[in-house]
């Protein structure tokens, strides 16, 4: 069985970008600890953050030295079009 968001530990921008991977057939992980911090969403070498608040700028920093590229989004953003939007910005392919 593949893995199920839980609604009640997760916010309503993250169903939304969890729902458009699985659409879109993108592998991912969600909630992955990275250099002992926790990501909302690694897609490839993608750390995808959705946010409230401000950007961690040593978290950006230690991704960028462990082979990730932060990726941003604040709650308000997301959409399944910015998402889709997203993937072709990256140029990602599965």
């Amino acid at each position: 069985m593949r893995y199920q968001i839980n609604k009640r530990q997760s916010t309503k921008p993250e169903r939304i970008v969890y729902q458009t991977l699985n659409e879109l057939r993108i592998p991912f992980k969600h909630r992955w600890l990275i250099g002992g911090r926790e990501i909302d969403f690694v897609v490839g070498n993608y750390a995808i953050e959705i946010d409230g608040h401000e950007q961690d700028v040593e978290k950006n920093n230690q991704l960028a030295r462990l082979g990730y590229t932060p990726i941003h989004l604040h709650n308000s953003e997301i959409t399944k079009e910015t998402i889709k939007q997203l993937i072709k910005q990256y140029d990602y392919k599965t």
